[in-house]
């Protein structure tokens, strides 16, 4: 048994060292300037380590300063600066263009550990003649000099596709600056395999009290289980919150709501003072910390009382400004004593992992409430119509004959939203294509989702309750339904089916003055019985996938819908009642209509349109959750159609401005530099890249003004959403024939197939795309369409 585990172990990595061969091979390929392969090694891990929380903010800065020897005194690969200068990351490669497992040697492994510590202590202490000024490097100098008093710690990561059995130094310090904290991490090989591998891509923080801190944490645990959390309540010292944000800053603080606001706001401040002149009281006056946990271990003392030892993948959500405030008053004022501090937590340890992602916002969300929330936000924001709305964004409707034709049905879950958006759209260009790619016909509203879901529920005699009232029925189902399992993108995409279907039923009723089937005060009421008897008579088996696809009604189709249309019409005319309005809200007249056995529905007709037992089966067990990766290729999208000349402007912008922070500039710039290469955005970039153009269009900034203050030449840049939309539905034959066609045709070359076979495992592991390899796979697809290949 120990041996095949053994073997599965050492396949997975040798799976992984030959992808990641391949990943840096395919980078360099598709890098029109000819960029090394340690470079493109340092960027695909700096991207990897900032998606997996470790660092943030990440740029390439591939640095060597040799001496009068010409042996190398300083090397970098690349750095991050966190906002505020507190945290300090730098990185220092290691790379063999090899898909072989390899060892950093102990000679080698010491000189990356004096380079990066040369560099840094020259920086920091102003040595700036040994760095040539001439390099980004010297920039970079120059920042750390300028803010040296500000940096709390700097973590130099030693980035390798070999193996590193080396520990580093502990407890390193620089000469004159012993106040700095050296961390040293090490990402070889396995290390990044072992993050390839882990739930979630990333690696949570451990904390072990007894070890780290050097005393265990007294706690109650609270009397009855369950299976989704434990949770303790704990008094800890201040002097340990100190001592865990000075080790790991603002990592402690990942899922919480606010950022550390610095110590300029009142409440700030009151810590600050509370601290300073009052600790014994901090306790009373002090709300204490809400955090969470994955995993804890705990033991019983010497006097019979439970204590926490350690606790795995820690997150403050409540509480953060609480923590640094300990930590940045214990290090400003001298005289402030925090061994009297002691501050109250609630720790919460969410067993199933699966549900934390849920969980820990709303634990974060009501931790942090200060106000009472009202009925209407309780409405809106209700998880279902959120998840409604994420669909929305990242489900293009696709055009059958020509897939760069591609649309979204807007789901307006808060009124007004869709006028809001294209109001916030900077230019009547971008106006133009918000139109285009949420045209307004296809805008739907709540009421309108509740009523096309509850027709196809067979419930018509809600429908015609109004808008309201159906509204209210169908979401306190919906919600039943939710907490078993969420909406996926085959909900939203039947959605959307019912809706094309009702408005193509709706039209064929007519309209008054206009040769209408009948009353047309009766038509709503008309329109919703006729398609759930429609429903009702097909067992629910209509292909709404069909319908999906097509986006709309064959005209066969619609001649079925008028005679039901006009049988249904005639149904209610001929009922006893004095409202047909009021008659139409009542269940028995729905249970009388679905008695009537003889209509006019041609069912062979109809048979066409309908999908069998195992297709229906198929299509809702095997849809993909892709809102994620859609999302993010929408955002990328966003900052690709604004232009190169747009972020190459906004560079200068920020000279003579405030409106962007300096850590948002390295933003700018970063996206700038990748546009002008490969368009290799990491998530980050592409998130702070989204959040800076919504920044601009609520400050109301003249993005033409903004363009005009670049030099270059624009460069037309892709829509990657619409090429990701295409690549996705490419099946597995299909990009076997593209491949083998290109090598026997010679229309492919080397790189191009060597490209496409990487983008191929991207898209199936949901992984980035950079525009550069995105563009080259459109264009193949194109080259090898003359030979009867549609994608």
């Amino acid at each position: 048994m120990t041996n095949n585990k053994t073997n599965n172990s050492d396949f997975e990595l040798a799976l992984f060292i030959q992808n990641l061969y391949n990943e840096v091979q395919s980078l360099v390929y598709s890098d029109e300037n000819g960029d090394s392969k340690e470079n493109k090694f340092t960027e695909y891990v700096m991207e990897t380590l900032t998606e997996a929380g470790e660092t943030e903010g990440v740029r390439l800065c591939h640095y060597i300063k040799e001496n009068k020897n010409e042996n190398i005194q300083f090397k970098i690969n690349g750095y991050a600066l966190e906002e505020g200068y507190e945290n300090i990351d730098i990185f220092i490669s290691s790379y063999k263009d090899t898909n072989q497992l390899y060892r950093v040697t102990k000679s080698d492994f010491d000189k990356f550990i004096k380079w990066s510590t040369g560099f840094i202590n020259a920086a920091l202490k102003g040595y700036l003649d040994e760095i040539e000024p001439s390099t980004e490097a010297y920039g970079l100098a120059t920042v750390l000099k300028k803010e040296f008093k500000k940096i709390i710690r700097v973590n130099i990561f030693i980035l390798s596709n070999g193996d590193i059995p080396h520990d580093p130094p502990s407890n390193f310090k620089l000469k004159n600056l012993e106040d700095v904290l050296i961390n040293f991490k090490i990402w070889d090989l396995e290390r990044l395999h072992r993050l390839s591998q882990s739930t979630g891509n990333r690696e949570p923080i451990e904390i072990d009290f007894e070890e780290i801190m050097g005393e265990v944490i007294p706690c109650l645990e609270m009397p009855s289980k369950n299976e989704l959390y434990e949770c303790y309540l704990a008094i800890v010292p201040g002097s340990v919150l100190a001592t865990m944000y000075r080790n790991y800053g603002t990592r402690l603080l990942e899922s919480n709501v606010r950022a550390f606001l610095q110590q300029t706001g009142k409440v700030n401040r009151g810590i600050r003072d509370t601290i300073r002149f009052e600790p014994h009281m901090f306790l009373p006056y002090n709300n204490g910390l809400a955090a969470t946990s994955q995993e804890v271990k705990t033991k019983l003392n010497d006097k019979n009382q439970l204590v926490l030892v350690s606790v795995k993948d820690f997150q403050i959500v409540n509480g953060g400004q609480t923590t640094a405030s300990l930590f940045h008053t214990a290090k400003k004022y001298k005289e402030a004593d925090i061994s009297d501090v002691f501050v109250q937590m609630k720790l919460t340890v969410i067993k199933n992992e699966e549900k934390k992602n849920e969980t820990v916002p709303f634990i974060s969300r009501y931790a942090n409430s200060q106000n009472k929330v009202s009925e209407l936000d309780l409405t809106s924001n209700n998880p279902f119509l959120i998840r409604l709305e994420e669909l929305s964004r990242t489900t293009f409707a696709i055009d059958v004959d020509d897939k760069n034709k591609q649309s979204i049905w807007f789901f307006e879950r808060v009124k007004g939203q869709y006028r809001e958006a294209l109001n916030k759209e900077p230019t009547k260009s971008k106006q133009n294509a918000f139109k285009l790619k949420y045209p307004r016909h296809q805008l739907i509203i709540k009421s309108e989702v509740s009523k096309y879901m509850n027709l196809w529920k067979l419930q018509p005699y809600h429908v015609s309750k109004g808008a309201q009232k159906n509204y209210n029925v169908f979401l306190r189902d919906v919600e039943k339904e939710f907490k078993k399992k969420k909406p996926n993108k085959i909900y939203w995409e039947d959605i959307i089916a019912n809706a094309i279907l009702f408005k193509a039923t709706d039209k064929l009723f007519g309209r008054k003055n206009q040769d209408p089937i009948g009353d047309t005060n009766i038509k709503s009421h008309t329109v919703a019985y006729a398609l759930s008897y429609l429903h009702f008579i097909t067992n629910n088996k209509l292909d709404l996938g069909k319908i999906w696809n097509e986006q709309h009604i064959s005209e066969e189709f619609q001649i079925e819908l008028k005679k039901l249309l006009i049988f249904v019409y005639e149904f209610f005319t001929n009922l006893n009642v004095l409202l047909i309005s009021e008659a139409a809200k009542s269940e028995k007249n729905w249970d009388k209509l679905k008695s009537i056995t003889k209509h006019p529905v041609n069912l062979d007709v109809i048979k066409k349109y309908l999908i069998s037992d195992k297709d229906f089966k198929l299509r809702h067990e095997t849809d993909i959750d892709q809102i994620a990766e859609t999302k993010k290729y929408n955002a990328l999208e966003k900052i690709t159609s604004l232009g190169l000349r747009f972020w190459d402007g906004l560079c200068f912008y920020n000279i003579n401005t405030d409106t962007l922070s300096i850590v948002q500039q390295n933003y700018v710039s970063n996206i700038r530099g990748k546009l002008k290469r490969n368009g290799s955005l990491t998530e980050l970039e592409i998130s702070k890249g989204s959040e800076i153009i919504d920044l601009l269009k609520n400050e109301s900034i003249d993005f033409d003004s903004i363009i005009k203050l670049s030099k270059l030449e624009e460069r037309d840049l892709i829509d990657p959403i619409s090429i990701y939309n295409r690549l996705k539905l490419v099946e597995n034959d299909t990009w076997k024939k593209v491949i083998a066609l290109g090598e026997q045709t010679g229309k492919l070359s080397f790189k191009e197939i060597s490209i496409i076979k990487t983008v191929i495992t991207r898209i199936k592991k949901q992984e980035n795309i950079d525009l550069r390899r995105l563009q080259i796979v459109n264009d193949a697809l194109d080259k090898v369409k003359k030979f009867g290949i549609k994608v």
